[in-house]
């Protein structure tokens, strides 16, 4: 599951410290088979080579490898990958995202990695909460502690945060931090009346891209043993979940564009449907978070394989029908995930 994303792992010195990093986008070396070389990405302008994003992410999987099977050698990759959160964070607290070079100077004035920016924030902030719970090294925590974000009026940031905080919690259990977590659930609820988790408050558009509102409201209902949470879960999951995957995923709702669904739209979807199957027991939610899990495998709008489980490996996405031939590191830490949950559910 791990071995593509440790072949498109490079290390660097900087500061007189050795970090371990992901290539956003990789094509094969001519010069050295069966490694590659990276590719600048510049989705949004000029923004680099490697990025918290995705190493940040790399790391989680890692930790969450090493928790299911013990293995050492997922653990080691996580704290190689970790050192590049570490190394991406400056004196305040605060991190950037992207790396210009394979140097590892850092760009943090980008549109998509100016420091302090949230979404590379919270996943750095994931990244390590988790890091701390499964070592219970204090480092990871000074780090955690180091980063304070505002408030922002955003679902999606508030469910990664959440998700972050019930890491720390499931560490060292404090009444202030299950508050915590528990306002940010109610602000992804909304009202009563509201059929859906959304990502900002007064608009029912929503991307799928990152769903990980029922992700962080059911594990925070099974963490804090808070089972009146699970009402609006179910109502997302008949509202909007259960129309998504019987539909082979959509980008966004409820405009319904199919352009560009991808791992990321998958993954969290399928991580919310398995903590709410374990948790209630419903057969319902294994059912449907197995099928969401055969999107990797040929139920999409291509009709073919997404994901390479020995190799660890997926495609990009899927567009106007046709899948792409590109095999990036956030597809296939996102598969990894999903593939985690997949062979939990079949009790593999």
């Amino acid at each position: 599951m791990l071995q593509y994303l440790r072949a498109l792992t490079f290390d660097f010195e900087r500061d007189g410290r050795k970090v371990g990093c992901v290539m956003v986008y990789s094509e094969p070396d001519p010069e050295r088979p069966g490694q590659y070389r990276p590719i600048v990405a510049a989705d949004s302008g000029f923004e680099g080579i490697a990025c918290v994003d995705d190493t940040a992410r790399a790391a989680l999987l890692a930790l969450e490898v090493y928790e299911r099977t013990g293995s050492q050698p997922a653990l080691r990759l996580a704290k190689r990958w970790l050192t590049f959160v570490d190394y991406m964070q400056y004196p305040d607290g605060s991190f950037a995202n992207f790396i210009r070079n394979p140097a590892g100077v850092r760009n943090a004035t980008g549109q998509t990695s100016v420091t302090g920016g949230y979404w590379w924030s919270v996943r750095a902030l994931r990244a390590l909460a988790r890091a701390f719970r499964v070592t219970g090294e204090r480092r990871y925590l000074e780090s955690y502690e180091r980063c304070v974000l505002e408030p922002l009026a955003d679902g999606k940031i508030q469910a990664v945060q959440a998700l972050a905080e019930l890491d720390l919690y499931q560490a060292n259990p404090t009444k202030e931090l299950a508050a915590t977590i528990l306002d940010r659930c109610r602000f992804i609820a909304g009202s009563t009346a509201t059929p859906y988790f959304r990502d900002q408050p007064n608009t029912p558009a929503v991307s799928m891209w990152g769903y990980h509102q029922l992700h962080a409201v059911t594990f925070a209902a099974k963490v804090l043993d808070r089972p009146e949470l699970l009402t609006a879960c179910r109502r997302t999951i008949l509202n909007l979940i259960e129309p998504d995957v019987r539909a082979r995923f959509w980008h966004s709702y409820p405009g319904r564009s199919k352009d560009g669904v991808c791992a990321y739209d998958v993954a969290p979807i399928m991580q919310g449907l398995t903590v709410m199957h374990h948790l209630t027991g419903a057969q319902k939610y294994r059912s449907l978070a197995l099928d969401a899990a055969d999107w990797f495998y040929g139920r999409n709008d291509a009709g073919v394989q997404m994901y390479d489980p020995a190799r660890g490996k997926c495609r990009d996405g899927i567009t106007r029908g046709e899948a792409s031939i590109n095999y990036g590191a956030e597809s296939a830490i996102e598969a990894g995930f999903a593939e985690l949950d997949r062979r939990d559910l079949l009790g593999e």
